[in-house]
C-alpha cells in the first residue's frame, strides 16, 4: 500500500539527511516531497529476485531483510532495521535485474523516492548532489566493513568486529531475531548462540 508522507515522517527524514551531512530546511521539504510512504504485512515480499530496483529506500518501522538464494539456502545480505536505508544497490545503478529479496520481517512502514527523481534532482542542485554523495559513502562504507569482518574465519573475531565497526549492529540487535543476525555474521545459530553469551559474560 502507498500513502503521502506525513509531518512525523518529515522528521525521519530530516534525522537520516542530517546524519550524512548539514543540509538546510528548505533542501529537505523538497526532497520529502518526492518520497511516499509504502506499508508491508509481515513476510511480505518488498522486492522479488529479477525484478529491477527502481527506489531508494528508509525504514520508518519495522526490520527488512535482505537475502539471495544459494541452492535453496537463503544467504543474508542486509538486514535494516528502523532508522536505516537500504536498495537492491547493483539493480538500482544499472537498472539490472536484482539478484536479491527483500522481505518484511515484521510489519514494515518505508519511505520511497524514485531513482528517476533522485537523478533529475541532483542535476539541478549541487548541494543536494553532495548530501547524495555522502549518504552514499556511508553506504559504501558500510558494505566495507562487513566485508572486512567476513573475511575472519574465527566466529568469534566476527562478532566482535560486528560491535566494534559495523555502524548497524545496534539497530540490528534490537529489533531482529537471532537467526538472521547469525546469518549475517556468517555463522550457525550455535556458534552465534556461543559468541552471544561470551558477550554477555564479559558484560557482567
Amino acid at each position: 500500500m502507498t500513502k503521502s508522507v506525513s509531518a512525523s515522517d518529515h522528521h525521519i527524514l530530516k534525522d537520516f539527511f542530517l546524519s550524512a551531512a548539514t543540509v538546510s530546511d528548505e533542501h529537505i521539504y523538497a526532497l520529502s516531497e518526492l518520497f511516499s510512504k509504502r506499508t508491508f504485512k509481515k513476510g511480505q515480499v518488498i522486492l522479488k529476485e529479477g525484478d529491477i530496483d527502481n527506489y531508494a529506500n528508509i525504514v520508518t518501522k519495522g526490520v527488512v531483510h535482505q537475502f539471495i538464494y544459494d541452492e535453496d539456502a537463503v544467504i543474508t545480505i542486509n538486514i535494516t532495521p528502523e532508522g536505516l536505508g537500504f536498495n537492491s544497490l547493483k539493480s538500482f545503478i544499472k537498472s539490472s535485474p536484482s539478484i536479491e529479496v527483500h522481505e518484511a520481517l515484521t510489519d514494515v512502514e518505508i519511505l520511497s523516492i524514485k531513482k528517476q527523481d533522485i537523478d533529475e534532482l541532483s542535476k539541478k542542485n549541487i548541494d543536494l548532489c553532495y548530501l547524495l554523495y555522502k549518504i552514499y559513502e556511508f553506504i559504501l562504507l558500510d558494505r566495507e566493513n562487513r566485508m572486512l569482518m567476513l573475511q575472519y574465519r574465527s566466529a568469534e573475531k566476527r562478532f566482535q568486529l560486528f560491535h566494534d565497526i559495523i555502524k548497524r549492529s545496534e539497530f540490528i540487535l534490537k529489533h531482529t531475531p537471532d537467526k538472521y543476525i547469525a546469518s549475517y555474521l556468517n555463522m550457525t545459530p550455535q556458534q552465534y548462540s556461543k559468541e552471544k553469551s561470551k558477550h554477555i559474560k564479559k558484560q557482567c
